[in-house]
């Protein structure tokens, strides 16, 4: 027996259309929406949190595209310019990569898969070891590579601007230098294993220590020792330094004064400029407002560090060593490089990808 609805059949097809007009105006163009976080790239995590920009953590290579798809080796520092895009120094494919907002990677200098000490512009120039990376207010970057300094500017000529002397490092990678910053007059700071120095762009020959000291490392290590190091808008230079702490110069300062942590000790407490304790920070940026950021290896953990010495750690989970998206405090591959952009927004080297960090 059919058994006929109480609802009229036109009433029940303009109930079903209100609904799904509904739904659709609740959801926006396209249907229902969940937040993605896959880790595939091009920037689709959440509006908070850490996603891959481009590249696979766990993946090495050296290919050009956007996203996933952008392979690197051992990328270590970055740096970002006016228009957002990204500089990194992709230390075993010997090559400095951009990258564009959109996660598009592309080669700005130096000849993927080949290594040298050669000048020129683009893919026609070579590099050995590039490790640290920073951009000056003409756009022009600055590359430490081996025992030298490289300049590369906005069109991508590359230069040697200094080559330390011999002496000063007898196959010691120590005193390699392994992090570097520039100022708003001129200058570049520059870390090694042994010392922290004020380079004048205009003399570079004519540098002078801020600190003199050495790190203990292991026989045979072939990397230079990172120590990060980042410039305010007033010239203050901050530096993980020798002591494993975090210290400042003032502009034209000869020395550093300690500024976070307590001189000797590590570990990953946060708290007060003496009661914070950091591991080995590789890379140091400073945001408009003044912070400071840091990539806290062996922790493996970003640091956030006030103007008034306050430490915090916003991102990653202590001694994790795998890239986990989404959510803070989420985790991270190893991570060696870091950098700020004006509107807050964190962009790191983890494992062989480049990550984006929003903090809330």
């Amino acid at each position: 027996m059919k058994i006929e609805s109480a609802v009229p059949a036109r009433l029940r097809v303009r109930l079903l259309c209100a609904g799904v007009a509904a739904l659709l105006c609740a959801c926006g163009p396209g249907g229902p929406k969940r937040e993605t976080d896959d880790g595939s790239g091009g920037d689709t995590g959440p509006s908070t949190g850490i996603s891959v920009l481009a590249g696979d953590a766990a993946v090495s290579g050296s290919s050009d595209n956007k996203g996933a798809a952008a392979r690197f080796n051992t990328p270590r520092g970055i740096a970002i310019d006016a228009n957002g895009n990204l500089y990194v120094a992709d230390q075993l494919n010997f090559a400095i990569r951009k990258v564009a907002p959109d996660g598009t990677v592309s080669t700005f200098a130096g000849k993927r898969g080949t290594s040298g000490t050669k000048n020129g512009t683009g893919t026609n120039a070579l590099f050995t070891q590039p490790s640290a990376i920073t951009i000056d207010g003409n756009s022009d970057l600055y590359v430490t590579d081996g025992v030298a300094i490289r300049k590369i500017t906005p069109d991508g000529t590359v230069s040697t601007l200094i080559t330390f002397a011999a002496s000063d490092f007898s196959g010691d990678t120590r005193l390699f230098p392994g992090g570097i910053a520039a100022d708003g007059s001129g200058n570049l700071i520059v870390t090694t294993g042994v010392d922290t120095r004020r380079v004048p762009l205009a003399n570079p020959n004519r540098w002078t220590k801020l600190e003199t000291g050495a790190v203990e490392i292991l026989p045979g290590t072939i990397d230079p020792v990172t120590r990060g190091v980042a410039v305010n808008a007033d010239d203050t230079a901050y530096v993980a330094d020798l002591k494993k702490t975090i210290s400042r110069a003032t502009s034209g300062a000869s020395s550093l004064a300690t500024f976070a942590g307590t001189p000797g000790q590590t570990g990953k407490d946060d708290g007060n400029a003496t009661t914070a304790r950091f591991q080995q920070v590789v890379a140091l940026t400073v945001a408009k407002n003044g912070d400071l950021y840091a990539a806290d290896a062996v922790n493996n953990t970003i640091r956030k560090i006030t103007t008034n010495a306050v430490v915090t750690t916003p991102a990653g989970t202590a001694g994790a060593t795998a890239l986990k998206t989404g959510k803070l405090l989420g985790s991270f591959a190893t991570l060696r490089g870091l950098t700020v952009a004006p509107d807050g927004t964190l962009y790191a080297t983890s494992g062989h990808a480049v990550v984006k960090i929003v903090l809330p």
